[in-house]
């Protein structure tokens, strides 16, 4: 093997290349042949003929035949193209094998290597699920190409085992995955084009949406008359100064510091995400809810949804104005009431009800008044009591530590002590705090000096603690029972727990584009890998498997596809590329699935050594 250099001039630039080539022989005489195109190699030209031997020395699997390797520069670039020509051969030359055919091979056992593995286990079960969906005919009935399909299910199976930058979702479908042999393809992966398929994935996203929607409905037979509705943000990596979209406020995820964007998100009373849309900035949560129920409405969605709809919303939703357009529009609603008073008699005359949780250690207590219009259910949970408890008590132990040590500098000299300051430095714990108006503050002086600083309990911390772990949820469902009631506000625990797996599992989060499109793209990839997860997980559900998709993909991590090469007696190289057996966690979850335990074949291949004493000969001089 040698490697030939060519150059092309194009409009008056020249341009480089280098190719390994192969000589051999035939009756006419010596003839070349072309190996591989290597593009524009950054090795000296002194140092191309131990490139050439080297990779020789590797695809002949004779690396044990020499005791020294290539150079420091020359032996990773040999090991990648080597990689290169191997994949080649098993793809122009590989046959599938017979398994019904005995193949038996006299082996040299020290020249056995295994190579190239890549993981299929997980990639395998997306991949059947995304069948499932169907999601190939719907990309193409929108308008996708071939070429961009791929590019979609690579980001969107990318998002579910390797949530990154599509830049890292590169190296992954290249190096570490075997998604592309999965997918049957042998397409050029980069970070442009991805970039733009994932632009693409959004400009369709309603229409995606909804036909994802739909088929989940007709896999699972879903009822969908509960609607439960939340929004929550996520921040950004830089400044975003050029975008239109983000905005500053309270963080999700306490980064008050970062530019947000805000995801709203509709899910169906057995968690599968329905509808969903990017708000800009960091919006009012009342405000948000009219543009959602106006999308829930469309006619394509109602071949989503059952009617009559129920819509389910916390507090920060349920302002008095959406709960009225909710009622307008002929829906109905089960909501946190945000209301602070109600009648001092309004439950006397209810009998209390304990209502098991499920998880079976914490019971709730319950009151039900039934109106002409409305059903108020009072709760009070012991859990919920002590978790607000302790964080009123955290809240209140740091603010009297910070008021005290600042009443111990006022004692000390070169301290700023001015009246002025010092309530400005007070009123930012409060504000830090959140205490609002749980303390009576006063401030003794002395000639605009501060000197001492007093608080005291006011009625308001005694009738919050009183309040911890109470209630009140409203509906305009008069037919429900306490405990019905009480089941369809729970079920928000649903959409929580999407946010958390799109956040923690799906990587909605970190988000370093800079621009409007890209960043919504991004976002919405999570959107459409939260669809697939969900499906997965309620299958394994109904075989009694509760495994988190981190779970799942940990399980599904070892089972991989791997090159194992070795020569015969006839110095013959063969290649077989093949699956590693499932374990036993990973052939439960295929079971489940109903998915083979072998996604794909065996291939093997095989090639004559050529010159080879010749090539070793050299590398030892």
């Amino acid at each position: 093997m040698f490697i030939r250099e060519v150059s092309k001039t194009i409009k008056g630039k020249k341009y480089i290349q280098h190719q390994l080539m192969e000589s051999f022989r035939i009756e006419k005489g010596p003839r070349q042949k072309l190996i591989l195109n290597l593009g524009t190699l950054d090795l000296p030209k002194e140092k191309h003929k131990e490139l050439a031997n080297r990779i020789n020395i590797i695809i002949n699997n004779k690396m044990t035949l020499i005791d020294i390797k290539a150079s420091a520069e020359v032996e990773p670039l040999a090991n990648h193209y080597a990689e290169q020509i191997i994949k080649q051969r098993l793809n122009n030359d590989k046959i599938e094998s017979d398994k019904k055919e005995k193949n038996i091979q006299q082996v040299d056992l020290n020249t056995v290597t295994n190579s190239q593995a890549r993981t299929i286990g997980a990639e395998h079960i997306v991949l059947e699920e995304i069948k499932q969906y169907k999601l190939n005919n719907i990309l193409k009935n929108i308008g996708f190409t071939e070429q961009q399909i791929t590019y979609a299910l690579i980001l969107i199976v990318g998002r579910l085992l390797f949530p990154s930058s599509e830049r890292k979702t590169v190296n992954w479908a290249n190096n570490m995955s075997g998604i592309k042999e999965l997918l049957k393809t042998d397409l050029k992966i980069y970070d442009n084009a991805l970039h733009r398929t994932a632009v693409k994935l959004w400009e369709n996203h309603e229409e995606i949406e909804s036909k994802l929607s739909k088929k989940a409905k007709e896999i699972f037979d879903l009822k969908e008359t509960i609607i439960l509705y939340d929004l929550t943000n996520t921040y950004f990596e830089g400044t975003k100064e050029k975008s239109n979209i983000v905005g500053y406020g309270k963080s999700k995820e306490r980064r008050n510091d970062r530019p947000l964007i805000t995801l709203a998100l509709t899910v169906d009373g057995d968690g599968f995400a329905k509808k969903s849309n990017i708000l800009p900035g960091n919006p009012s949560e009342p405000e948000s809810l009219e543009d959602m129920l106006d999308k829930i409405e469309q006619d394509s969605y109602k071949t989503c949804f059952n009617y009559p709809k129920t819509i389910v919303i916390d507090a920060g939703i349920a302002s008095e104005d959406n709960l009225e357009k909710i009622r307008n529009r002929g829906m109905k609603y089960v909501a946190v009431s945000r209301k602070k008073k109600y009648a001092e008699n309004m439950w006397e005359n209810s009998k209390e009800e304990e209502l098991k949780l499920s998880d079976k250690k914490n019971t709730l207590k319950v009151k039900l008044v039934k109106t002409e219009t409305e059903a108020f259910l009072l709760c009070e949970s012991k859990a919920k009591e002590i978790k607000e408890k302790g964080i009123i008590n955290r809240r209140m132990q740091g603010f009297e530590k910070e008021i005290k040590l600042i009443n111990e500098k006022l004692k000390k000299k070169k301290t700023i002590k001015k009246y002025e300051y010092v309530l400005q430095k007070i009123g930012r714990l409060q504000e830090r705090y959140k205490l609002g108006n749980y303390y009576k503050i006063t401030i003794d002086q002395d000639k605009g000096i501060a000197t001492k600083i007093k608080f005291e309990f006011t009625d308001t911390a005694a009738k919050r603690k009183q309040a911890a772990g109470k209630y009140v949820i409203r509906t305009n469902r008069l037919d429900l029972t306490a405990e019905e009631i009480s089941k369809i506000h729970r079920s928000l625990t649903m959409i929580e727990q999407s946010f958390r797996s799109m956040k923690g599992e799906l990587g909605l989060r970190p988000n370093y584009h800079q621009t409007d499109e890209p960043t919504k793209a991004h976002i919405y990839i999570t959107v459409i890998a939260y669809h697939i997860v969900c499906s997965i997980i309620k299958k394994l559900q109904k075989k009694e498997i509760n495994y988190t998709w981190k779970t799942i993909r940990d399980i599904l991590a070892t089972h991989v596809r791997i090159t194992t090469t070795f020569n015969n007696e006839n110095d013959e190289v063969i290649h077989i590329r093949n699956n590693t057996n499932p374990e036993a966690k990973q052939i439960e979850l295929y079971n489940a699935l109903k998915v083979k335990h072998k996604p794909l074949p065996m291939f093997k291949t095989k090639v004559k050594n050529n010159k080879l004493k010749d090539v070793v000969q050299k590398m030892k001089v």
